[in-house]
């Protein structure tokens, strides 16, 4: 078939990685790159010389040969793009969240479901190998009853003040892939929830917290993330793993963001996989959408609009549950300004990937 006609809208770091991913797979054309920093227009028509790149996304909404639309700006332009994409007829991948209020988020919902047009969006856990090895494991009935779920990810990471204020603090921004990828495990909805979390460095926002609670189906979870882990050791280090717990046996995984371990404790089996860890997945993400519009029906490995709503949405009463309770401050603005600024300064390792991130 022909390549899928694609106009990306947002040339940030997440915008790379998908025009990096659809010139590698054969199966897109990206015909535009809208961005309306003059800067990250120069880099894109670098990266991308075949590509119309401009600053009025109304062009590519406009053209009627684009079939696909990549919202990767911040979240306060997505709902109305959205919107827009649908009327003109065009499938969307979004990143997440699909908007900037879950008012809206909600209301970005309720046009997915309201078209027959394909849409998803970035849950990029869901599309991991290592996520899938340990489902298929819990699915063979190897663990017994799936009774507690456990995810950590703390990393240097994204600084307060960064850029990402329409994503929100960094539980909501990075965390509800977490929340998202617990209630993918537990196959239920969330039931109770306990948060504790800490304003690291004085900053106005929780930049770290824990939450635990249960699920409708009586699984139970827990759900620690933060950036704040070490940001300004000499040597940079995170701690990242899930672990899922059973009435009979165990998976779980670690990942050090360039290899991923799976150790899978069954009643029958027993397996220690090591792979390459494979990022944001956004090659998977892009050849299932491709496949789902060639093949005119939709996978069903795609995360939809309401799962990320529906993460969102909890992130957000996760944190708002924190603030009912004891919420120190410890560290100074000063510190943070550190840590920023040596984040501008990182080339590679957890600074930023590159100058439009």
């Amino acid at each position: 078939m022909n390549p899928i006609k694609v106009g990306l809208i947002g040339f940030g770091r997440m915008g790379g990685f998908y025009l990096e991913q659809m010139q590698k797979s054969g199966k897109w054309d990206v015909a535009y790159i809208c961005d309306l920093s003059p800067e990250s227009r120069e880099y894109a028509r670098k990266l991308a010389p075949r590509a119309k790149v401009i600053a009025d996304e109304q062009l590519i909404f406009d053209d009627p040969e684009v079939q696909v639309v990549g919202l990767f700006a911040l979240a306060d332009s997505r709902k109305a793009q959205v919107e827009k994409a649908f009327a003109c007829g065009k499938h969307v991948i979004a990143e997440k969240p699909i908007s900037d209020t879950v008012e809206n988020e909600w209301q970005a919902v309720e046009l997915a479901e309201g078209t027959k047009l394909f849409s998803t969006v970035n849950l990029y856990l869901r599309n991991s190998w290592y996520h899938k090895a340990i489902k298929d494991f819990i699915d063979q009935g190897e663990i017994g009853e799936l009774a507690i779920v456990r995810v950590c990810h703390m990393t240097p990471g994204l600084a307060p003040g960064e850029g990402h204020e329409f994503e929100g603090p960094s539980f909501h921004d990075c965390g509800m892939h977490y929340v998202d990828i617990a209630r993918w495990y537990a196959e239920s909805e969330f039931k109770t929830w306990n948060a504790q979390a800490i304003r690291m460095w004085d900053y106005k926002d929780p930049w770290w917290l824990q939450c635990h609670g249960t699920f409708e189906n009586g699984v139970v979870f827990d759900i620690t993330q933060g950036h704040v882990y070490g940001q300004l050791a000499e040597k940079q280090t995170h701690n990242s793993y899930v672990d899922i717990i059973g009435t009979k046996g165990i998976a779980r995984m670690t990942h050090d963001f360039k290899t991923a371990i799976v150790e899978l404790h069954g009643v029958t089996q027993t397996h220690r996989i090591m792979q390459p860890y494979g990022g944001k997945n956004i090659d998977v993400l892009c050849e299932r959408f491709a496949q789902s519009i060639e093949s005119g029906v939709r996978s069903e490995a795609l995360p939809t609009f309401r799962d990320a709503a529906t993460a969102s949405e909890y992130a957000w009463r996760f944190l708002q549950d924190s603030l009912q309770h004891d919420l120190p401050a410890i560290g100074n603005l000063e510190t943070l300004q550190q840590i920023r600024e040596r984040r501008r300064t990182m080339s590679n390792g957890y600074g930023l990937l590159r100058k439009f991130s």
